[in-house]
């Protein structure tokens, strides 16, 4: 006789936003057999902005760092004149503060729209 194999399937994380009603941070939530669980990663919402803000400024400068450096941005007809290596970090830190501004005006635009669907009263 064969032996019967059990498959533990590890909880798949779920980002949920601090509230009163959320889970706690870390909760097993169960489901439907065959499926896996859900384990819940609880972080506030200007946490999970400024994560998102940092990754869009860190993707931004290696972006501008790759492009500076290897002369792509001059093959566009963007000339930007740089000495060393500190001066193309220096100035692809520069650049890469604009994309990090636009994520942060964008989130906000996003949390104000939730507030605003989930609390009317706070229009008036």
């Amino acid at each position: 006789m064969a032996e019967e194999k059990t498959v533990v399937q590890e909880p798949v994380k779920v980002l949920v936003t601090a509230r009163p009603e959320a889970p706690v941070d870390g909760a097993i939530i169960k489901t439907p057999a065959g499926v896996p669980d859900l384990q819940a990663v609880t972080r506030s919402w200007y946490a999970q902005v400024g994560v998102r803000v940092l990754r869009t400024y860190l993707q931004s400068l290696v972006g501008f760092v790759l492009a500076v450096s290897t002369g792509a941005a001059a093959g566009v007809g963007i000339n930007i004149q740089v000495g060393d290596f500190g001066d193309v970090m220096l100035k692809s830190a520069g650049l890469a503060v604009a994309p990090a501004v636009m994520s942060l005006l964008q989130n906000a635009i996003e949390i104000l729209s939730k507030l605003d669907q989930t609390n009317p009263q706070a229009r008036a």
